[in-house]
């Protein structure tokens, strides 16, 4: 790569439903908004769960003028139902640093790291498994009850499929049934409070997950336009 001059694509892959972006150089506030109409124009080929491999393996930075913009490209693919999201980037570069504390900053969905592009398809076979995007929500009370007995915990993150609770009160083991409880402030339009059954599949480091059971498809899209609202707040 001759110099530092920013240079950004999006491509589509319409038989994958993938979309693939390449943000390289050193990246500014300009060069972001142009890679985000050209998403806009990808987006319209593509179905809702698409799955999007983000490679900056040969960008050096963005800049910090620029990520309000990067933000709103976040938003944007959430708005329009991206799948998972899988970002190429080496280890301790500083690309890979500055979008992790950027992104653990934010409410948005959560992207994994690959080191090329081979791990990245490998990681998007491997999140096939998984129901839609995860989402990382802060401050979110959740409580769950196990018989007479119930425990509370902060949400980690959600999708339609399931979630990750962190600091629970009340101790639980693998394949354990339960029933979630969470509140939204109010809204006029959107659903607040929900209750789901789920099953423990994950128990790790004072960490639980669970798979969401019988969620029909109305609770499904009523979460998910509840989850990327807060998001986007």
């Amino acid at each position: 790569m001759a110099g530092n001059k920013p240079e950004v694509k999006a491509i589509t892959d319409i038989a994958r439903n993938k979309l693939q972006l390449k943000i390289s150089g050193d990246v500014d506030t300009k060069s972001l908004e142009k890679l985000y109409t050209d998403i806009r124009f990808c987006v319209c080929d593509i179905k809702p769960g698409f799955d999007v491999i983000v490679d900056t393996s040969q960008c050096n930075l963005l800049y910090v003028t620029s990520l309000p913009v990067y933000k709103k490209i976040i938003d944007y693919l959430i708005s329009k139902k991206v799948g998972q999201v899988v970002r190429i980037a080496k280890n301790n570069s500083i690309i890979r640093k500055q979008f992790i504390n950027f992104t653990n900053k934010i409410q948005c969905y959560k992207a994994s790291y690959a080191q090329d592009a081979e791990e990245a398809e490998k990681k998007l076979e491997i999140f096939k498994r998984r129901n839609g995007a995860r989402f990382q929500l802060f401050g979110l009370k959740i409580e769950y009850r196990i018989k007479d007995e119930s425990g509370k915990g902060l949400l980690v993150d959600i999708s339609t499929g399931g979630c990750a609770i962190e600091s629970p009160t009340l101790p639980l083991s693998i394949d354990t049934e339960i029933l979630l409880s969470f509140t939204f402030s109010e809204h006029d339009t959107l659903t607040s409070n929900f209750s789901i059954n789920a099953k423990v599949v994950r128990i790790h480091d004072g960490t639980f997950g669970v798979q969401f059971l019988d969620l029909d498809n109305d609770k499904k899209e009523q979460l998910y336009q509840r989850i990327t609202y807060e998001v986007g707040r």
